[in-house]
């Protein structure tokens, strides 16, 4: 009986891991606050989205299936701020307070599996509440929340938007 219901559950396993995310900026240079540890903003886009993928792509497979989520990013404002004058030796410490939010402008696409279109249009997400959540950075989450408020994003408007 134990071996027909693993048999089972593991036969759903590819059909929850067939859901996608592809992300992809314009024009980084010109983005209000997209930077880590003082590095060019093409080295922080891999860092970016390689925490998308681990992070936020693994919770969305629910409300995805096996269709692919789009994201083209035109701003990113982390949450926080570079304050050089505070520390005269690192002067590349990102304060984190309640009055830098995150804010991610970015278009979305959420193509079926067959590569069409199904829906389409254009966010400007900010978090004034960000510092209020239950849950946590963890020491590698570079873009804790960046990655939180996209998963709000994706969990709240976009399910809806999908029903």
């Amino acid at each position: 009986m134990k071996m027909k219901f693993l048999t089972a559950a593991l036969a759903f396993i590819p059909v929850l891991a067939a859901a996608t995310l592809e992300v992809s900026f314009v024009d980084p240079k010109s983005f209000r606050d997209f930077s880590v540890s003082g590095m060019s903003e093409e080295r922080t886009q891999p860092i970016f989205e390689r925490e998308l993928q681990r992070n936020l792509a693994p919770r969305i497979i629910h409300i995805l299936g096996d269709r692919t989520l789009v994201l083209e990013f035109t701003d990113i404002d982390m949450a926080g701020d570079i304050q050089p004058w505070r520390n005269r030796h690192n002067q590349d410490i990102r304060y984190v307070e309640h009055i830098y939010p995150p804010r991610l402008v970015f278009n979305y696409m959420v193509k079926d599996a067959d590569g069409n279109v199904i829906l389409e249009g254009s966010e400007n997400l900010r978090d004034i509440s960000f510092m209020h959540r239950l849950r946590s950075p963890g020491a590698s989450d570079t873009f804790f929340y960046e990655t939180e408020l996209l998963r709000d994003w994706v969990r709240g408007d976009l399910a809806r938007k999908l029903e």
